[in-house]
């Protein structure tokens, strides 16, 4: 077994002058994907605790009827008109189950301070490519799902439904997991300088508003570590000497986060952690020790061995993580 040592290197550049002059006024638009399952009720009370007041839709799926072939070849017996009525009474069923449903979510939503308006729509493909197109249609700022539904049988939304959401989403979007912290510190925000990176500061901008965050850069030591968590002695100058490159180097890129974070109105402090842990698992711990109400990244990092954040970290993010995660896509000009 392997244990590792972090150190960390606060950088704190919070200042009054730096508040936002003109915040907007308009509230944020979601999209809350809902199934009535544990996750999916997690994910609307963790939307109301990050965006108190919001507005937007709580969108249930249902799962399309058979088709008239399909249910003709199961039920020969039955007349045309006896199949076409068939489906319609099948269909209505589901959409009437499926709204009871949101109605309850509506008014766990209205207890946690948001103000959403319940769509009960037909499958359009997979769920994901559904909740998408709604995305759009409704110009969502944010779109919020659980990690996981009800299951291969009885889930309608949700589910590996959030990863492939995660992969093709042009707009944010908030992953819950079922049972996560309910913590009131700041956002941590995950940050290597990268374009997914700087676009993720600036989307805490405008979702985040006026909450405090804490731009945090992981990196490693390339000195070698001992169980105990010291440095191997007789490590060369040389090496020494990278080592204190490597930690001004993280310094600078945690300086540059901050920065950017103080330019668009954030209330920002900076934190560079040395850990050999992985960097999601690092990212999960300082969330951790920060109780940090939500953890932000990009969805891509710079890659390669330059790269200390993101990539397949959001996913690791996504799936480990005690709390929300909210994954930005870089646009294609950053």
């Amino acid at each position: 077994m392997t244990t590792t040592a972090a150190t960390s290197r606060d950088h704190r550049f919070t200042s009054r002058r730096h508040e936002r002059l003109n915040p907007s006024t308009a509230p944020l638009q979601l999209l809350v994907a809902y199934d009535g399952s544990p996750t999916a009720e997690a994910a609307v009370a963790a939307a109301g605790r990050l965006f108190d007041g919001a507005l937007g839709q709580l969108l249930m799926v249902v799962e399309s009827p058979p088709g008239y072939d399909r249910l003709r070849r199961a039920a020969f017996a039955l007349d045309s008109a006896g199949v076409q009525h068939e489906l319609e009474v099948l269909f209505q069923e589901v959409t009437e189950r499926r709204r009871d449903i949101a109605h309850r979510g509506l008014q766990l939503s209205k207890a946690v301070g948001l103000r959403l308006e319940p769509q009960v729509l037909a499958r359009q493909g997979g769920e994901s490519e559904r909740i998408l197109s709604q995305a759009e249609t409704a110009q969502a700022d944010l779109i919020v799902v659980g990690s996981r539904g009800r299951g291969a049988l009885a889930r309608s939304l949700l589910g590996s439904t959030s990863t492939e959401v995660l992969h093709r989403a042009a707009r944010p979007v908030l992953v819950v997991p079922a049972e996560p912290a309910e913590t009131d510190g700041p956002a941590l925000i995950a940050y290597d300088g990268s374009p997914s990176a700087r676009a993720a500061v600036h989307a805490a901008g405008h979702l985040l508003a006026g909450r405090d965050v804490t731009i945090t850069h992981i990196w490693s030591s390339p000195a070698p570590i001992t169980l105990s968590g010291r440095a191997v002695a007789r490590v060369s100058l040389d090496a020494a000497k990278f080592r204190y490159a490597a930690r001004e180097a993280a310094a600078a890129v945690v300086d540059e986060g901050v920065a950017l974070a103080l330019e668009i109105g954030l209330q920002a402090t900076g934190k560079s952690i040395n850990s050999a842990l992985g960097t999601w698992p690092a990212i999960a711990k300082a969330a951790h020790d920060q109780h940090a109400t939500a953890i932000v990244t990009g969805s891509r990092g710079r890659g390669g061995l330059a790269s200390a954040i993101l990539g397949s970290v959001s996913a690791g993010l996504v799936r480990n993580a005690a709390r929300p995660v909210l994954i930005v896509r870089a646009s294609p000009l950053s």
